[in-house]
């Protein structure tokens, strides 16, 4: 595999990952901050509550996926253990992968980039998407970092082999 297919290959594992994820983390972050904006007409509160949305719905999501894939995982233990190992595992590799993630995200980067979004460009919305794409691009650069750094900690999907990867199955298993 070259290194363009091997590329392509990173980012559509990327996105299958993340862009669950991102869409309920964005509907929770706009959601929040429209709420609150129009509740309290504070930059501020919503700029806090953008942060809190995102992290809802992100996570939310996040904790999902790898519990159904830690629990695809543990099919060889009794129900109730396989539930029990699968819900700490799914923690766990929700913790690795985006706690570092989080901690810059939303305690510095999203409410900076949500509250000064707007004064930058003079309306709320503008400023909001501005936000919201500074803090994702930190977000995410600390998340794949930790994806591709802690692989073997982390609840993972397993590829469907009949899905049209144009790989064989020994260049998805080694993936």
């Amino acid at each position: 595999m070259d290194g363009s297919t091997t590329k392509r290959v990173r980012i559509r594992e990327w996105v299958r990952r993340y862009l669950p994820c991102e869409v309920a983390g964005t509907v929770g972050e706009f959601g929040a901050a429209a709420l609150v904006y129009a509740a309290t007409d504070s930059l501020a509160a919503a700029a806090v509550a953008a942060s809190v949305g995102a992290s809802g719905g992100y996570y939310a999501a996040a904790y999902l996926n790898a519990l159904r894939w830690s629990h695809r995982d543990q099919a060889h233990r009794p129900a109730l253990a396989r539930l029990v190992v699968a819900a700490l595992l799914a923690l766990r590799s929700v913790a690795i992968e985006f706690g570092p993630a989080e901690v810059i995200d939303s305690i510095a980067v999203r409410p900076l980039a949500f509250y000064f979004g707007p004064a930058l460009f003079g309306n709320v919305a503008a400023g909001w998407v501005f936000g919201k794409l500074v803090s994702d691009v930190a977000f995410y650069t600390c998340a794949v970092f930790s994806y591709e750094h802690c692989t073997s900690l982390l609840a993972q999907r397993v590829p469907d082999i009949r899905e049209d990867d144009r790989e064989s199955a020994t260049t998805i298993s080694a993936a």
